[in-house]
């Protein structure tokens, strides 16, 4: 399912903007730095790819932990 928010002019800008506003109004934080959030965002186009699902801000958040998970696993 590749249904992009009308405000929005590629999936990337979407899970950019959605984990940004999760980082510094979610958390009170700043975001990380651009190639952890490049890659993120790379991992959550890839997981939505295989899980169907649409993206939206609350796919994008409950993403977070799951790429924290993810990172650990790898290291």
């Amino acid at each position: 399912m590749n249904m992009l928010h009308p405000s929005f002019s590629s999936n990337e800008e979407m899970v950019e903007d959605y984990v940004c506003q999760a980082f510094v109004m979610g958390m009170g934080t700043t975001t990380p730095n651009k190639n952890v959030l490049t890659n993120f965002i790379s991992w959550v186009i890839i997981q939505h790819k295989k899980d169907g699902e649409q993206i939206t801000e609350q796919y994008v958040r409950d993403k977070i932990p799951q790429y924290i998970n993810f990172l650990f696993a790898k290291a």
